[in-house]
């Protein structure tokens, strides 16, 4: 049974050979990975059991290119990159993981990656993403090239599906694997037959001021290519971390207006959601038609001009994009709330009085969520630099140890496991949530964790997680209220105490929709995507955030 020192113990590890100025190997750091036994690789230590729920999880999150790298280099910035002696890293081809935002280039000669970091969550999540493909592979290697003599035979056995047989492999998992290996599977497997891997990390620079400095570059950027109309430093803000797509469609409409080409669409290109279409028409499949058509919008918004159009037609509306930079891969939307009030919002949404609305100063600030404690960075500097906060409102996905995905968790207090603080708040959603959720529940009331990362916890930890009734598991909510501290205390936050923040100077609204029940019902966070099954609960989130702004606008 593992403990929870094997985890403290794990990260002291690894987070203190990355100091070195050298380069670290991955198999160094891999056997307190494997002692702490993460709830996400049960089988990491069997040599003989290919773990597919850590694999399938690690390799979205990772750009396809690691299949041949054998160097990670990671820093924060440019010039960090270049005073290490890698100078010209922004004319490496850049490359792309399916499911982690993170600015990456490739260097094919060398074999290098170099991986732009934003916060110490980026190098908790990258080190156990690395011990957990480099240990699933390598054993996956070590038991397809004891069985196969030959690369042909290899071949044989994966084409005929006997591979399953051979080496007694649970049929849906070797699917999903193949799934996720991507639209060339055949490719990476014969490259996972052929060699093993030695990964090696080098972390350039990793103090608190270089992160700092990375959210001060990135918000920079933000500041300058802003209209001049878009004065952050003195109009009200209400800052929202989210998507960059559900805040959009329901302040522009934009997919309901397009409905009769987007349904030509799919039913020509992508004739299973048209069927979803049907049913959900039909009333058969429980999922409102706005939600669907904002959902299979991102497909058809694939094509270059679709998107150009639709980007036109959100500046018309007065809605303004900053794209993501390599200093922190994050976007940042912006609009005025006045614009409430002469759009043609969802339906959904409720305008009592409209001239208050229009006479609104306030802006909207919405974000593509950060991973972890870069969200301290990142509205700490938001704090710094705005003249005034009306609103934060946090919208993100969670584990839960109770439900189903699809419902939709409001807490009422977070742990969090960088400080070991408990947070206290009033949770406007808790008293104002004015949708309904018809595929799932809302559970309000709860108490969330946010954690040091998804490989960071094992058996040991999610009993104490249970037996503080701390249902809720994500990663973001917990350093937002650390700055939120800043802002309601004339003194930086101690560790390891409780802090009210009922008082806190703004409103404060957070909702975690369920993305994975992994550990209640055994699933781990790789199995699936969440696909349709969280389109309605994301939808309701953000409706309800834009309904709040909404509220509080028309009677302030």
């Amino acid at each position: 049974m593992s403990t929870i020192e094997a985890i403290d113990l794990h990260v002291r590890t690894y987070r203190s050979a990355l100091k070195s100025t050298l380069e670290v190997t991955v198999h160094s750091l891999t056997n307190y990975h494997l002692r702490l036994n993460p709830v996400l690789h049960p089988h990491g230590s069997d040599p003989n059991i290919v773990d597919f729920s850590a694999l399938n999880y690690a390799i979205p999150r990772l750009p396809q290119k690691i299949d041949k790298t054998k160097k990670i280099i990671i820093g924060q910035t440019p010039e960090v990159f270049a005073n290490a002696g890698f100078p010209d890293i922004a004319s490496w081809p850049q490359v792309f993981a399916l499911a982690r935002r993170r600015t990456t280039h490739y260097h094919p000669r060398h074999r290098f990656l170099a991986m732009f970091v934003t916060s110490v969550s980026d190098i908790d999540d990258l080190v156990n993403l690395l011990i957990a493909y480099q240990v699933e592979w390598n054993k996956f290697h070590r038991l397809v090239a004891s069985k196969y003599r030959s690369l042909k035979s290899y071949k044989k056995a994966v084409t005929s599906g006997q591979i399953i047989a051979d080496l007694d492999l649970d049929p849906v998992q070797w699917g999903h694997f193949l799934t996720t290996l991507g639209p060339a599977p055949s490719l990476r497997l014969r490259r996972l037959y052929l060699h093993s891997h030695d990964l090696r990390l080098q972390l350039l620079a990793g103090s608190w001021v270089d992160y700092a400095k990375t959210t001060q570059f990135w918000w920079n950027h933000v500041a300058a290519s802003l209209p001049r109309q878009y004065d952050i430093t003195h109009l009200p803000i209400y800052f929202v971390s989210s998507n960059t797509h559900s805040l959009a469609n329901l302040y522009s409409s934009y997919p309901l207006k397009i409905q009769t080409s987007l349904l030509k669409f799919l039913r020509q290109n992508h004739p299973h959601l048209y069927s979803v279409w049907q049913r959900v028409q039909s009333s058969e499949l429980r999922l409102h038609s706005n939600d669907f058509l904002y959902f299979a919008s991102k497909y058809y918004l694939q094509n270059p001009q679709h998107q150009q159009k639709f980007h036109s037609f959100l500046q018309k509306q007065s809605f303004f994009t900053v794209p993501s930079t390599h200093y922190l891969d994050s976007t940042v939307q912006i609009f005025p709330v006045s614009q409430l009030a002469k759009t043609d919002l969802d339906p959904r949404l409720k305008i009592t009085r409209p001239s208050r609305l229009a006479a609104s100063s306030a802006l909207v600030i919405n974000i593509d969520y950060p991973l972890g404690f870069t969200a301290f960075h990142i509205f700490n500097k938001v704090l710094e630099t705005c003249g005034e906060i009306n609103g934060l409102y946090i919208l993100g996905k969670a584990a839960v140890l109770n439900g189903e995905i699809g419902d939709i968790q409001i807490p009422r207090l977070v742990f969090d496991e960088h400080t070991q603080n408990s947070y206290l708040f009033k949770n406007c959603f808790n008293t104002f949530f004015p949708f309904t959720n018809r595929q799932g529940s809302i559970l309000t009331n709860q108490k969330a964790v946010s954690v040091l990362g998804t490989f960071l916890q094992n058996e040991a930890l999610i009993q104490k997680y249970s037996e503080n009734n701390l249902t809720v598991i994500e990663m973001e909510s917990g350093p937002y209220l650390g700055a939120v501290t800043q802002a309601a205390y004339d003194q930086p936050a101690p560790k390891n105490t409780i802090i009210d923040l009922n008082n806190a100077p703004f409103d404060i609204g957070i909702i975690n929709y369920t993305s994975d029940t992994p550990y209640s019902q055994t699933r781990s966070l790789g199995v699936g995507n969440l696909t349709l099954n969280g389109v309605e609960p994301t939808y309701l989130a953000s409706l309800a955030i834009l309904q709040r702004i909404i509220h509080l606008e028309e009677n302030r």
